[in-house]
């Protein structure tokens, strides 16, 4: 099992990426789209119930073998500290915690920098220039 971290401003980029790509037996958790979903207007009062959401769908994920695609919320200010904080949730010799990076989505933010600072604490990167 794979647990893939997107970092896409996109979201029609990654659906291009899948088809394109042929990518089976996944499951998409895309942050912004789960807030909406879920109605979560006051994401600091509702944060231990949304997050408790997510963690079960990883969980169900991880028992159905299926790769996850984690999307973040990019309109929030994203810490890459809390999203390394999902190795410890994920991470076991059977799974795998990776990085998709579409690159032109970030090429003039700061986060960039960062990724590039903690790339090697993934088990694999895909950095994508352009798509």
């Amino acid at each position: 099992m794979d647990f893939y971290i997107v970092f896409s401003k996109n979201r029609k980029k990654f659906d291009k990426y899948v088809k394109v790509n042929k990518i089976k037996n996944k499951v998409i958790i895309d942050i912004k789209e789960q807030l909406e979903e879920n109605l979560v207007k006051d994401k600091i009062k509702h944060k231990d119930f949304f997050n408790l959401l997510i963690f079960n769908k990883i969980k169900q994920s991880i028992s159905k073998h299926k790769d996850i695609y984690y999307i973040p919320n990019f309109e929030d200010d994203i810490n890459i500290n809390d999203l390394l904080k999902l190795r410890q949730i994920i991470k076991t010799p059977s799974n795998n915690f990776n990085i998709l990076l579409f690159f032109d989505d970030f090429k003039n933010d700061d986060i960039i920098n960062n990724i590039i600072n903690i790339i090697d604490t993934f088990d694999s990167a895909q950095i994508i220039k352009d798509y």
